[in-house]
């Protein structure tokens, strides 16, 4: 009996034993994954040179399949901020700055009232449904208000061709299918 007690403990040892080594595997698989998700979640910020400083934007993905993605500079300056004596002065250029400014937000927008400045009637369809999500974007007013949105295509692969079906066209029985190639802006 005091066998089969010591010969238990001892299995319970192994299934102790075992179970720390499939904890440790089951830990060391987790931050595998944990890590290729943190890879390739990263985002890509591109950065670059102006003659007033360095931008950070963020390159972001187009919802079409024939368009790649684009870099984005948000809020980025074209004039210093018309407040105060400047104010209907004509614009100076824009103040330097040093290190790199984070141009992945939107600036504030010119003051302005969207509700009851013009009758629903003569605005377009598609502003009068989404004037509350329109509302959204104008939250943040503020005289400083001389920024730029840029957007940059970013189509590494120059020279190379379009797919053949995108442009098709039909000359009697037979179809044609014409392709582009692109070229350097």
């Amino acid at each position: 009996m005091w066998f089969a007690v010591r010969k238990n403990r001892h299995l319970l040892h192994q299934q102790d034993c075992c179970s720390g080594r499939a904890h440790d595997v089951s830990l060391w698989i987790w931050i595998f994954c944990w890590c290729v998700t943190l890879i390739r979640g990263q985002s890509y910020h591109p950065t670059v040179n102006t003659q007033y400083g360095k931008l950070r934007g963020a390159r972001v993905p187009l919802p079409s399949e024939i368009l790649g993605p684009v870099d984005q500079y948000l809020g980025v300056p074209y004039a210093a901020p018309p407040v105060g004596e400047k104010r209907f002065l004509p614009p100076e250029p824009p103040l330097s700055w040093s290190g790199i400014k984070n141009a992945t937000h939107f600036a504030p927008v010119c003051p302005q009232n969207i509700h009851n400045a013009v009758p629903e009637i003569m605005m377009p369809i598609w502003f009068t449904f989404n004037l509350d999500i329109v509302a959204t974007y104008i939250q943040d007013q503020n005289e400083d208000c001389l920024y730029l949105n840029i957007y940059v295509p970013t189509e590494d692969d120059y020279g190379s061709m379009l797919p053949g079906n995108l442009l098709e066209s039909e000359n009697g029985d037979r179809q044609h299918k014409t392709r582009y190639r692109r070229s350097l802006p």
